[in-house]
């Protein structure tokens, strides 16, 4: 798999400093991978129809997997986007393999997962088509936890 540099910003890597991991762990590139590609190896390992994994740890998604909760399908888009209802994944240690093992468990057929603790991962074919998805999870995460947050202090009508 092709994956990102570890400890190298987004907007600073050059397609040349993508690095190559092979099945076996063995790395070819100018730096170590990502420390997180155990959780890209499993899913790409239990998703065939996967060609591209994003992780990221945007913020209102974060808010959801510090509460491990789950991302209900509060808009359309999240249904049609990303499956149905985004579960979070129990706790696992960063750069762990039982992280990527849990990932792939609670991602199952959908097409993201929120890492307890930790942030979030989407799929696709492609990746412009998991960043997309990215996008409208974490608009829906803002829509949901603003929404939690206003329920506390607006009145409903009875």
């Amino acid at each position: 798999m092709l994956i990102k540099p570890g400890g190298i910003a987004c907007d600073r890597i050059s397609p040349g400093a993508v690095v190559l991991v092979r099945e076996d762990g063995s790395w070819e590139g100018a730096h170590p991978p990502s420390s997180e590609r155990a959780v890209h190896a499993a899913i790409y390992a239990a998703r065939p129809d996967v060609g591209a994994v994003v992780h990221a740890h945007p913020v209102h998604v974060g808010v959801l997997a510090v509460a491990r909760e789950p991302l209900p399908p509060i808009l359309d888009e999240v249904a049609a986007v990303l499956g149905g209802e985004v579960a979070v994944a129990p706790y696992r240690p960063s750069g762990e393999p039982a992280l990527g093992a849990a990932a792939a468990a609670a991602l199952g057929g959908r097409q993201a997962v929120i890492l307890a603790n930790h942030g979030a991962v989407t799929v696709g074919r492609d990746l412009e088509e998991a960043f997309r998805r990215l996008e409208v999870l974490e608009r829906a995460a803002a829509v949901y936890v603003l929404a939690r947050a206003a329920s506390m202090w607006i009145s409903r009508p009875e």
